[in-house]
């Protein structure tokens, strides 16, 4: 009796285009030499490859390097590209807020209510006592 062998460009496909299909690979065998279809074996081939596809299309990998580190650091990678936060480059945490508009701003409180710069001076000062008296009564408890 002679063992019938699976397509050869089926596997070669299978293993270019899904690195690490070597034990997909066993399975599709012993089923084509149980007595599968090359059409059968060609469409399991294909539709691995498709859902490897629509798993693999959110990750931005073309080389594949990532796979060469370890299990720690592909989650980290992973967890940094799906949530990472705004630096604000413009000097404000205000969205739509640069330097110029701060400078705008300050120029036009002085303009017409130079008042507020008092009560905002008065404010800061009274921070930093709040601030002090705080940190005194901290260190006489420790």
């Amino acid at each position: 009796m002679t063992t019938r062998h699976p397509p050869r460009f089926a596997l070669a496909v299978l293993d270019r285009l899904l690195p690490g299909s070597s034990p997909l690979a066993g399975d599709l065998t012993e089923e084509f030499e149980r007595g599968r279809s090359r059409a059968w074996f060609w469409w399991q081939v294909l539709a691995a490859l498709g859902v490897a596809a629509i798993r693999r299309r959110d990750e931005i990998r073309p080389l594949r390097l990532v796979d060469l580190q370890p299990v720690e650091a592909q989650e980290r990678s992973r967890r940094m590209l799906l949530h990472f936060d705004a630096v604000p480059l413009t000097g404000t945490n205000l969205p739509g807020v640069g330097g110029l508009t701060v400078v705008a701003l300050a120029v036009l409180v002085t303009l017409l209510a130079p008042v507020v710069w008092v009560a905002f001076v008065g404010s800061m000062l009274a921070g930093v006592a709040l601030g002090l008296v705080f940190i005194a009564r901290e260190r006489r408890h420790s």
